[in-house]
């Protein structure tokens, strides 16, 4: 391939270099950012990395060479009892300070450009990084797609993970009797043994239950209806039948289990222990050591017997932990004796998060 045909498949659609698309794109991405459109301004800096990933150390140094050409202009001292003519840089610097006040003005109204980044040592910029995690994991997501050096931070240190693991397992309930069968007394012991530390890998395998949002199953299924006394036909009517059954989990090891023909837009934002919901139900969660740590317990009772389901956690596609498959539903009651439920129609549960719901602090 020829120098002519490299470069034209280097020059973009637009007729523009990728490295000066991109730091386009990045200028475009600030301008935005400072007008308040974020999600505009992850766009434009998204779209620019894809074409030149060191864009932003490029936009730095283009910044940077700005201001010191600037400050280079004003420091430039014009004579004007020389009697000369001014030159043509003069003469263009002098045409583009008219209308903008004179130069010791300019110099008094100067603001000095701050990088945070470059001044904050990583020890610090680590603890802004803590504290966004303990604020919810949402929060962490979001400030990984700031800048690239947030996103190493996030993402490319293990501290943020530790963080996170120490807050949401230290929040899970798991069953003493399983722990008793397996020989468990004490489970850091136990994930320093499996994990040897390892944070991020014990995040990724070890499934917790999530706290701020709602588990949702919806259940579709057909039932045959009867035709009206006297009807000779013989198609019999078939009914679509829509259930769903909502879970929402506590850190005391409490949940809420809602089953109701109601639709999730009319249930979610009132689903609390607080608001008393109809029909709703307080149950007890635990997690048990079998299947790695995957086995979800859930209990209720009333007078007559003692329900117990039991779930397995699941990921979904790169989502982790973010599905409940069922694993049997039963009852027992005072004598112990075991009634089992048909699972026929059942279906997974998945989990939504609903902002409203945050409760790490």
């Amino acid at each position: 391939m020829d120098g002519s045909s490299m470069s034209a498949l280097m020059v973009s659609s637009n007729g523009h270099f990728p490295a000066t698309q991109a730091l386009q794109l990045w200028e475009n991405g600030v301008l935005k950012e400072r007008e308040g459109s974020m999600m505009d301004a992850i766009t434009c800096y998204r779209q620019a990395l894809k074409l030149d990933e060191g864009v932003e150390k490029t936009y730095r140094r283009k910044v940077l060479e700005d201001l010191r050409l600037a400050k280079q202009l004003r420091e430039l001292k014009i004579d004007n009892g020389s009697g000369g003519d001014k030159n043509e840089a003069e003469t263009e610097i002098m045409a583009g300070e008219e209308g903008h006040g004179t130069l010791k003005d300019q110099e008094a109204e100067e603001i000095k450009p701050c990088w945070i980044l470059d001044m904050l040592p990583k020890e610090i910029l680590l603890q802004i990084v803590h504290h966004v995690v303990r604020t919810s994991s949402e929060s962490w997501l979001n400030l990984s797609l700031a800048n690239s050096t947030f996103n190493a931070l996030c993402f490319g240190d293990p501290a943020p993970y530790k963080t996170f693991a120490h807050d949401i397992y230290a929040l899970q309930h798991y069953d003493e009797a399983s722990m008793m069968l397996n020989g468990v007394s004490n489970l850091d012991s136990l994930e320093t043994t499996l994990w040897q530390g390892d944070c991020a890998k014990m995040l990724r395998e070890r499934p917790y239950v999530k706290f701020e949002g709602i588990y949702i199953s919806t259940v579709n299924y057909l039932r045959h209806g009867a035709n009206p006394e006297g009807s000779l036909s013989l198609i019999r009517p078939v009914h679509m039948i829509t259930y769903y059954r909502y879970f929402r989990f506590y850190p005391d090891g409490t949940c809420l289990r809602l089953l109701s023909t109601d639709q999730p837009s009319f249930v979610v934002k009132s689903f609390a222990h607080e608001n008393n919901v109809r029909h709703a139900e307080i149950c007890h969660w635990s997690l048990s050591l079998d299947d790695n740590f995957s086995r979800l317990v859930i209990t209720r009772s009333n007078e007559k017997y003692r329900f117990q389901e039991t779930l397995e956690i699941k990921n979904q596609a790169h989502k982790r932990h973010h599905r409940f498959m069922w694993v049997e539903s039963c009852a027992f009651d005072k004598e112990d004796k075991r009634l089992d439920f048909g699972m026929r129609n059942e279906k997974p549960f998945y989990f939504s998060r609903v902002k409203s719901y945050v409760t790490r602090q």
